[in-house]
């Protein structure tokens, strides 16, 4: 199992070169501890959230790094002409040295994002133009550069026809944090069901991430992160019961000490998870730090 980060480039303090700053650091200290990933989200008219500028930002991490695979989660493809995201995406496999994975979805249900864009058939134009991205990676398309060798694909949705999809074209999938492993086994199980040769997905699962000296230490540092997390949907237009339910997001994290957080990877990874990306949860960027050089001390060196 790949073991990463998920970064959404929060604007904790209200202060843009802060944020972008501090994510960055975090990148850079996951590079420093031997995480495999670091995953980066695309959101519009988000304050909180500035990842707006997704390719602007592989572009940046790649060029300050050296051997952690880069990806997005995920290029919203709906929204973008499949000839600038062939052109991009080849570019980036070739600056990164094959260190970048090509994750795409169709949006989520964010209130402004869907004023703004057509979201109303997001499906099947990401379905559509993700075919179409492929067409103008091949030799036979004057699209160009050419990416050296394939690039790693990833849809993240949980919709039956998406699945269908990925796994006709042995493409693979990505769970959102807040997924449980019910939904995300019943994915994995649909993939094989649905693969011409009935193989396994590559699969991607983000968890929010806090890991300290113990369990109580650890949830008493997430909750008000994630109620200001909670607050911040809102403001999006975004209302869901989950965000009410604390007991939701510690169960459906890497939130505890140490023995916790190695059964729950050793959990996700029996259910077939290849690709853990782990949303540092604090609302401080230096004890999301020092989190993870806990995490890497102790868990990451025995994975």
């Amino acid at each position: 199992m790949n073991i990463g980060l998920m970064l959404l480039y929060e604007n904790w303090g209200n202060n843009y070169s802060t944020a972008f700053q501090n994510q960055h650091d975090l990148i850079m200290h996951a590079e420093k501890l031997n995480f495999d990933d670091v995953w980066i989200t695309e959101h519009h008219f988000n304050k909180f959230s500035l990842s707006s500028s997704i390719l602007t930002l592989m572009a940046y991490i790649i060029a300050s790094t050296k051997k952690i695979n880069v990806g997005t989660a995920s290029i919203l493809t709906p929204i973008y002409n499949p000839i600038i995201v062939a052109e991009a995406i080849a570019t980036l496999n070739i600056l990164s040295n094959n260190r970048f994975y090509f994750g795409v979805a169709k949006g989520g249900p964010f209130k402004k994002q869907n004023e703004h864009f057509d979201f109303e058939d997001a499906r099947k134009s990401m379905l559509h133009n993700l075919d179409q991205i492929f067409s103008h990676l091949k030799e036979s398309s004057d699209v160009y550069p050419k990416p050296i060798g394939n690039i790693p694909t990833f849809i993240a949705s949980k919709d039956e026809s998406s699945i269908r999809y990925a796994a006709q074209r042995d493409i693979g999938l990505m769970a959102a944090h807040l997924w449980p492993m019910a939904l995300i086994k019943n994915m994995l199980t649909q993939y094989e069901e649905f693969h011409p040769h009935h193989a396994s997905a590559k699969m991607m699962c983000s968890r929010g991430f806090y890991m300290a000296q113990s369990n109580e230490e650890a949830i008493n540092e997430a909750l008000p992160a994630l109620k200001r997390f909670r607050e911040q949907m809102e403001s999006q237009g975004i209302s869901n019961p989950i965000f009410y339910d604390e007991n939701h997001w510690i169960e459906n994290g890497i939130i505890g000490d140490k023995q916790t957080c190695v059964e729950k990877i050793n959990e996700l990874k029996a259910l077939g998870v290849t690709h853990l990306a782990l949303k540092p949860i604090s609302n401080e960027v230096e004890k999301n730090k020092a989190s993870l050089e806990l995490f890497s001390q102790e868990v990451l060196v025995n994975c």
